[in-house]
């Protein structure tokens, strides 16, 4: 196999699978956001909204340029350079806010299911909404070096040609990105809290004093949990690998064909990292009956809404033809 045919592998392989992902994210997020407004009074339904606003962020910032780039060579940010400064600092910060609402909201879960009153008190919205304003203060303060370290540098391709990139051209930060923000900050550590309160939030509800809980929540709750902790964990492992490998064979003088393979691969689990933020909807839907029923009644009213506009067009376009041929009938004919 040459170095061509991983090229032409990689562009397939982000319009087959990327294009999928990004449009049936962005749509899912969308309808997460029309669901979950009505009840975003409640603390875990308003930290999951302002997750999916993220989310929207992040495949739209984030996937959708890397899918023009490689598969149809569209790529702003090696000929823009406001672009390519700011295109990363916007994708690794929404991704980190979204994942962080997560945690958020598995936190609060936990403290409804807790024996002690005091500590069931601790889930407010005021307290969501706080902590979800520092948070993002902080998230997006911390990235802000990735404003000043990017620039637009002639890079060789997998191929051999030279190629205008933009790169980070700072080696502290290369080595804060592949040991600390994306394997860490984007997987090991939401991972872990996703973790560790989703199994102390499932103790609390099959001991006996959580009865009073117990049912579809207990349900929904624990099958939510459990399926975001393998979204986000499984996408990452991959990708956090390719990347720590990059960095730590960076001085080995590698031929254009090993370079086109770990391309491809570093291609494919970074498009696979987004299902973290474009399956949410989708696992919802799948783990929890009472969001079924929801999403369920907003297809009917959308239903409803369309079919009554289209009776009520219909019968204007009757009743308006029917007046057209009355006040025909009764005009004077005109006679030669």
């Amino acid at each position: 196999m040459s170095s061509l045919s991983f090229s032409i592998i990689s562009s397939q392989f982000s319009i087959y699978a990327g294009l999928p992902i990004c449009i049936f994210g962005i749509i899912g997020n969308l309808i997460n956001i029309r669901i979950l407004y009505p009840t975003r009074s409640n603390p875990s339904s308003f930290l999951l909204f302002i997750s999916s606003f993220f989310n929207i962020i992040a495949l739209s910032e984030g996937l959708f340029p890397r899918i023009l780039a490689i598969s149809f060579n569209i790529d702003a940010s090696s000929t823009s350079m406001l672009w390519c400064k700011s295109r990363f600092f916007i994708a690794y910060s929404v991704t980190i806010t979204s994942l962080t609402c997560l945690c958020f909201a598995s936190i609060d879960r936990f403290f409804l299911s807790c024996r002690s009153v005091g500590w069931r008190n601790r889930s407010k919205l005021g307290t969501a909404k706080i902590a979800v304003i520092i948070a993002t203060i902080v998230i997006f303060a911390s990235n802000i070096p990735l404003l000043f370290f990017q620039t637009i540098l002639d890079v060789k391709t997998a191929t051999g040609s030279l190629t205008q990139t933009c790169v980070f051209n700072n080696s502290g930060l290369n080595l804060y990105l592949s040991f600390i923000l994306r394997p860490v900050l984007l997987g090991i550590l939401p991972g872990t809290i996703l973790g560790i309160f989703g199994w102390l939030t499932y103790r609390h509800i099959n001991s006996i004093t959580g009865i009073q809980i117990r049912g579809s929540f207990q349900r929904s709750l624990t099958s939510m949990i459990l399926l975001q902790i393998v979204t986000v964990i499984i996408p990452i492992i991959p990708f956090s690998t390719i990347t720590i490998y990059q960095l730590i064979t960076s001085s080995v003088v590698k031929s254009s064909y090993r370079l086109a393979q770990e391309a491809l691969a570093f291609n494919i689990t970074n498009i696979l990292l987004y299902v973290s933020y474009a399956s949410n909807f989708y696992i919802y839907l799948m783990s929890s009956a009472s969001y079924r029923r929801d999403f369920l009644q907003f297809i009917l009213f959308w239903y409803h809404r369309n079919y009554t506009n289209n009776r009520v067009g219909t019968m204007t376009r009757e009743q308006l033809e029917m007046n057209t041929a009355s006040i025909t009938r009764q005009l004077p004919r005109i006679t030669h």
